[in-house]
């Protein structure tokens, strides 16, 4: 088992400026073939060059993003209009806008599109990321959904049983359940063991729903609580393990 955990960590310098959520790894290519990329305090221009997640020192034009460190554990309360990424070339504001200067360079534990907002962690501990967001741990993530006309317990159950979307993919059951404080039967709650992109919004568009607000309110047992938009803080022992915990569905 160990000599797995190993091999996971060593990986190719492109791939590794991605899983750390610096860049893309097509970007990351082009910024290493730029010299503006270190390992270890030199300048590495091969893309083909393999590096380990947790002992190499790495670096984009002297901004340190790998290597022995302080490990960091954030949560956010993301908003809408927000995107999960480093930067935007359109001037959107950025999760890491909302950060500021962190102690060590962290990165996002999944994603949230610009138009949902809720709970999203963040990390430079590249294991802690890695067994979040294993498929095969099926870890839970519930989410607050609300579409654009009253959806009747037919569609729920639907929803609950899964859905074939537009590209064939068979969604795995969920469990989803009335909002019973929406009194316009708009509203629903619903719990995913799995991650697809734009996920609940393929889920509901599938059934001829579009989806209006989506707030994640908790990975595992983790609960987002009363953490304001905008704001983060850093998760505690007990936080970090709740987030790998499943409740009881």
């Amino acid at each position: 088992m160990a000599q797995k955990n190993i091999t996971r960590d060593i990986v190719s310098l492109p791939r590794a400026l991605s899983k750390l959520g610096y860049c893309s790894r097509s970007q990351g290519v082009e910024l290493i073939r730029k010299g503006i990329v270190c390992v270890n305090g030199r300048i590495e221009r091969d893309i083909r060059c393999r590096v380990s997640l947790i002992s190499d020192r790495l670096s984009v034009d002297s901004t340190v993003i790998g290597g022995k460190k302080e490990l960091l554990y954030l949560c956010l309360n993301k908003p809408r209009g927000v995107v999960t990424t480093r930067s935007d070339e359109r001037g959107v504001p950025t999760v890491y806008d909302l950060l500021g200067k962190q102690p060590a360079w962290v990165f996002p534990i999944g994603r949230l599109d610009k138009q949902s907002s809720g709970l999203l962690l963040f990390t430079n501990d590249t294991r802690f990321g890695d067994a979040l967001t294993d498929p095969a741990a099926h870890h839970q993530k519930t989410y607050c959904v609300k579409v654009d006309s009253a959806i009747p317990d037919a569609d729920l159950k639907k929803l609950s049983r899964g859905i074939v979307l537009n590209d064939g993919y068979s969604t795995l059951p969920a469990n989803t359940k009335r909002d019973t404080n929406d009194r316009t039967g708009r509203s629903f709650i619903i719990t995913l063991t799995e991650g697809k992109n734009r996920q609940i919004r393929r889920m509901c568009e599938a059934l001829g729903y579009m989806v209006v607000e989506l707030r994640r309110r908790s990975i595992g047992r983790l609960l987002l609580g009363d953490l304001e938009p905008g704001k983060w803080r850093l998760l505690t022992r007990r936080e970090k393990d709740l987030a790998l915990e499943n409740e009881e569905l």
